[in-house]
């Protein structure tokens, strides 16, 4: 009798960070002429100067998150505490405006700046995302846990949720100095992405509509 062949050990991917991020099928470009003017001033912050694929992803994304949800913040707001400054910076603008916050575009000011963002995302992050990453030098190396069907009640939706750690991600890109932003960027928006997506997919399900956001791929988990 032939020795039995092993199961195949879990998908996972060379790069931590689960398998990308399911495309949304329906463009969410009319979705724009229904925005009420709060969220008008919000896009026109994502569409200065911040150009490429991996960002129009994470934005048509959270604009289709944004339109089912009613452009209401979804839960509890985000935690202040921790939060980078140029948040609250542009919260006392009204969200409305395209200009850099004060403080964060000098070399020193930048640095410091990336590390507050990736800190504030991983500390409003749930427990079950964080296994073993607890510094941005850790985020960098393994990413967050990607787990289809996780909850992710932290990470609501609206102009006090996950809309202002895409404001950040702008900022970010504009003051990083150069047109591919850089790869510290680039794997916070993947993981935004991953879970904008994965709260459209939740929502689809709450709502009982049928769902044409789900992804073949369910397990997303990040590499060791």
């Amino acid at each position: 009798m032939e020795d039995e062949v092993p199961p195949p050990p879990p998908a996972r991917s060379g790069n931590r960070l689960g398998t990308p991020p399911p495309i949304i099928p329906s463009s969410p470009s009319p979705l724009r002429a229904s925005c009420p003017a709060k969220y008008t001033a919000v896009l026109e912050l994502f569409d200065t100067e911040v150009k490429g694929g991996l960002w129009k992803s994470a934005v048509d994304t959270w604009l289709t998150l944004e339109h089912a949800t009613g452009f209401q913040t979804m839960g509890k707001a985000l935690p202040a505490g921790g939060r980078p400054g140029a948040v609250s910076w542009w919260v006392q603008r009204g969200c409305n405006t395209t200009r850099i916050p004060a403080g964060i575009n000098s070399e020193d000011e930048r640095e410091d700046f990336y590390q507050a963002v990736v800190l504030w995302w991983l500390n409003v992050n749930p427990v079950w995302r964080k296994e073993g990453v607890k510094s941005a030098e850790d985020f960098e190396v393994h990413g967050l846990i990607q787990c289809g069907g996780g909850n992710l009640d932290s990470l609501p939706s609206g102009l006090n949720g996950l809309t202002s750690v895409l404001a950040c991600l702008a900022w970010w890109y504009r003051v990083a100095g150069n047109t591919e932003g850089e790869p510290r960027w680039k794997k916070l928006v993947e993981d935004c992405t991953w879970v904008l997506s994965e709260k459209n997919r939740a929502f689809t399900h709450k709502r009982g509509a049928p769902d044409s956001l789900e992804n073949p791929t369910s397990k997303r988990v990040r590499a060791e």
